[in-house]
């Protein structure tokens, strides 16, 4: 199993991000929505690198956060499919929640498809646990789960 690292995302990883986000995550966000997202929380939002021997890095995973109503909130998640079920989805969910954790929030929130039973499974094996739905909280109509997590 290869390596990896975990780092605070830059700007120049912006571009991997969108294009992992397009990839893995199920949504009609533009790459601006993401930039967007990313600008004003830039410290919620980490990267998985795996480091290439002559190529530099790989991005195979990242995880960003917000900040909403006083408590931590993440705004998405993903896996490059070939590194899924190797401990970086686990790795970045813990390390976001660390860096809520130290600006002082208590609480970490999440919005998850509820179609979307590997994601429910995984944010259910690192301890969040559902609280509510909203209809037709995605653009193409189906509804959310919100999970919760005291931290």
């Amino acid at each position: 199993m290869a390596e990896f690292s975990l780092r605070k995302a830059v700007e120049s990883d912006l571009e991997a991000i969108i294009r992992l986000w397009k990839q893995n995550i199920k949504t009609v966000n533009t790459a601006s929505d993401i930039a967007d997202l990313f600008h004003p929380f830039a410290q919620y939002y980490f990267v998985a690198v795996q480091t290439l021997e002559g190529t530099g890095e790989k991005l195979i995973g990242f995880v960003g956060g917000a900040v909403r109503a006083g408590h931590g909130h993440i705004s998405g998640i993903a896996v490059d499919p070939e590194h899924r079920r190797r401990k970086v989805g686990e790795a970045l969910i813990k390390v976001v929640e660390h860096e809520f954790r130290t600006a002082t929030f208590d609480t970490v929130t999440l919005e998850v498809r509820v179609s979307n039973r590997d994601a429910i499974r995984f944010y259910e094996t690192q301890g969040y646990q559902p609280s509510c739905s909203i209809k037709r909280y995605y653009a193409d109509g189906e509804d959310a789960f919100v999970y919760a997590k005291t931290i």
